[in-house]
Formats: C-alpha cells, sequence, structure tokens
C-alpha cells in the first residue's frame, strides 16, 4: 500500500476512534445522570483520550483498558471542574 492510501486509511480510523470515544462519552453521561458536555469539549475530550491510548499501546507494558478508563475519568473530572466554576 503507497503512503497516501496508507494514510488516508490512518486517518479515517482515527476519525472512527474518536467517534466510537463521542459516543462512549455520550453514553457514560446519559448512564450515571450527567449533563453532556459540549460538542467543543466532546471533541477535544474524545480526540485527547483516542491519543492517549495510542500512546499507550505503542508504549506497551499497560493495559490499554485500565489507560483509557484512567483518561476518562480524567476529561470527566476536568468536565465537572469547570462545571462547578
Amino acid at each position: 500500500m503507497d503512503k497516501k492510501k496508507s494514510s488516508s486509511l490512518s486517518s479515517k480510523l482515527r476519525a472512527a476512534e474518536k467517534e466510537l470515544t463521542k459516543e462512549f462519552i455520550k453514553w457514560r453521561c446519559k448512564k450515571t445522570g450527567h449533563q453532556l458536555p459540549d460538542d467543543e469539549t466532546l471533541d477535544k475530550g474524545s480526540e485527547q483520550i483516542v491519543a492517549e491510548a495510542h500512546n499507550v499501546v505503542k508504549k506497551g507494558g499497560k493495559s490499554f483498558l485500565d489507560e483509557l478508563k484512567k483518561t476518562k475519568d480524567e476529561f470527566v473530572k476536568a468536565y465537572k471542574g469547570d462545571e462547578e466554576e
């Protein structure tokens, strides 16, 4: 596969990961009764979670799901902190 096709596929996969993460955050907020974050916050947060997940996979040695949960908790904590101010 040439670089252009590979890059295009990578960006499509990254976008799909980000959308899946956004849907997970929405689902989790609804399940726990929290107010949904605005779209900008949701976009930034999901991008951060996906980037962190990729870093964890690259580094290895850590449980992917544990790290993803930790990042999600940090995002939710930061979101709640913004809401309280």
